[in-house]
Formats: structure tokens, sequence, C-alpha cells
């Protein structure tokens, strides 16, 4: 099972709740985080406080043009994820027929000498 984690900063800036009293918002960055599971590629948003904290929450989008910029910065998020299960994948194919390919020429010189060994 593969399981890697990127967290990648996509967001402004924001205060979160917005009160009249400042000591109690909550000042970070809105973040998706993108993991390669067994079944898929896995999306969650979180927020990332200051402290380095993260909060589960939704992702809001405020107006279209900011949802459209976080969709496709996703977008290419997920791609790349996607890219790297490919790689791991061909890596992993690759690996394998070098493992067979070697098992086939043992089994071969076993063969050719077994008078002689």
């Amino acid at each position: 099972m593969i399981a890697t984690k990127e967290t990648q900063l996509v967001h402004d800036e924001l205060s979160l709740p917005q009160t009249e009293a400042e000591e109690n918002s909550i000042k970070g960055r809105s973040i998706f985080i993108i993991e390669i599971t067994g079944k898929g590629i896995l999306v969650q948003t979180s927020f990332e406080v200051e402290d380095g904290r993260l909060i589960e929450m939704p992702a809001i989008f405020p107006n279209i043009e900011y949802a459209l910029a976080q969709i496709d910065e996703m977008r290419r998020l997920v791609v790349s994820k996607f890219s790297e299960v490919a790689t791991i994948g061909i890596q992993t194919i690759s690996t394998e027929a070098l493992k067979k390919k070697a098992h086939d020429e043992a089994l071969a010189f076993i063969a050719a000498h077994k008078n002689t060994l």
C-alpha cells in the first residue's frame, strides 16, 4: 500500500472567526491535503493555523474567480499525485521484470551446468 502525503498551501491568509475581539481570531491559511491511498487519491481541506496546528474545515470560496483558481490548483496537485502513482507503478513493473529476467537466467545457467555443479 502506498501512503504518501503532501500538504500544499493554496489559499490566501484568512482570519477566522471574524469577531470584534481581535484576541479571539485565528490566523492562518486554508490548505488542500492530497494523499495517495490504496483506493485512489484523497483530497481534504483544512486550515493551517499560524502556530502549525491543522483544523479540519471545508473550503469556502467567496467568489467565482477565487473558486476557479483554487480548483485549478487542486487539479494540478491531483494530476501530480496520479503522475507519481504512475511512476511508482512503472518502477515496480520494471523491478519485477528485472527480477524475473535474473531468475530465468539463473534457472537457465543451472540447467546448462547441472552436470558440472
